[in-house]
């Protein structure tokens, strides 16, 4: 069993712990027709959008097969819920980004995603080499300017090292957003897939403040960065735009995207798999492989002795 599989296994059973003992908790109970015009969504969810088609039919026949034998009848805690829908999801796909999760039907924000506050911390160090740490989960608009501002600070240093350790969820538009302060206006970042074959490539945009390409770049990583952010780091890599340092990445190359399915649920789902644009290569399963080895908690003195040697 490979490194992310097991972390991925953890997850799956403290997720399943703190489920079971929801289940007695005093939950809020969903109406059966809200239960079941939720499956019935999630069906044309699936259909519409969810990557993996090689099991999309399959998924779609289990639900509609759970509805037409009752198996969604009567009313369901939300626990009870998450776990009937996940396990028969996972059962057909072996796919865990399926996650379904509760929201305040005043706020069309899904409720339980369980967010990590984030944060964006930038410091100018010995020798002129930019510091930037990424915290947390990223995912409002507001981000890209609050990344706009770490990038004009950047700007001015010899050298740049950028954190991931700590480094949490993101949207996909953002890492777009990112990726475009170090590569040139309408390079192709990525070759973006999508449900039913769609395919369409991800292009660097124009930003206030770009990087020069001659500014040397490192990258620290972990076994826990994924998705996103993994997509930066493979990017600038095969780009040789930047050097990666630290361990290999978790190894999620599908994105995933959040769908409301009624008034109290919505659902995380993959709906994308990103690859090089030229080779078709991408982090997905073996993560991205750092340039030089370390382990993590030494991973920044390395990539600032790197980056001191570089000037």
């Amino acid at each position: 069993m490979t490194f992310a599989k097991r972390i991925l296994l953890l997850v799956f059973i403290f997720q399943l712990s703190g489920l079971t003992s929801a289940l007695g908790a005093d939950e809020p109970l969903l109406s059966e027709q809200e239960v079941q015009g939720a499956v019935t969504q999630l069906i044309r969810v699936v259909e519409k959008d969810y990557i993996r088609g090689d099991v999309r039919q399959d998924t779609v026949e289990l639900l509609d097969n759970a509805l037409q034998r009752g198996e969604l009848n009567g009313s369901f805690s939300f626990g009870r819920l998450k776990i009937k829908l996940e396990s028969m999801l996972y059962s057909v796909s072996q796919d865990s980004n399926f996650e379904l999760h509760w929201q305040s039907g005043l706020n069309r924000t899904p409720m339980a995603i369980d967010e990590l506050p984030g944060a964006l911390q930038t410091q100018m160090l010995e020798g002129g080499i930019g510091y930037l740490a990424i915290d947390g989960d990223l995912f409002d608009e507001q981000w890209q300017a609050e990344m706009d501002k770490a990038m004009a600070f950047l700007s001015d240093s010899q050298a740049i090292v950028i954190d991931l350790r700590s480094a949490g969820m993101s949207s996909l538009l953002l890492s777009q957003h990112f990726l475009s302060h170090f590569m040139p206006v309408g390079q192709p970042l990525s070759m973006m897939t999508l449900a039913h074959r769609q395919r369409t490539p991800l292009l660097a945009q124009h930003v206030a403040s770009p990087i020069r390409s001659d500014k040397p770049l490192f990258i620290v990583t972990s076994p826990f960065i994924a998705g996103s952010w993994e997509f930066v780091a493979f990017t600038l890599q095969q780009a040789d735009r930047a050097t990666v340092v630290g361990m290999p990445t978790i190894g999620l190359g599908y994105m995933t995207t959040v769908e409301k399915l009624s008034e109290h649920l919505s659902l995380v789902m993959a709906y994308a798999e990103l690859q090089h644009p030229q080779t078709g290569d991408s982090w997905k399963n073996n993560g991205v492989i750092p340039d030089v080895q370390t382990d993590a908690d030494q991973a920044m003195s390395v990539a600032l002795k790197l980056a001191t040697e570089a000037l």
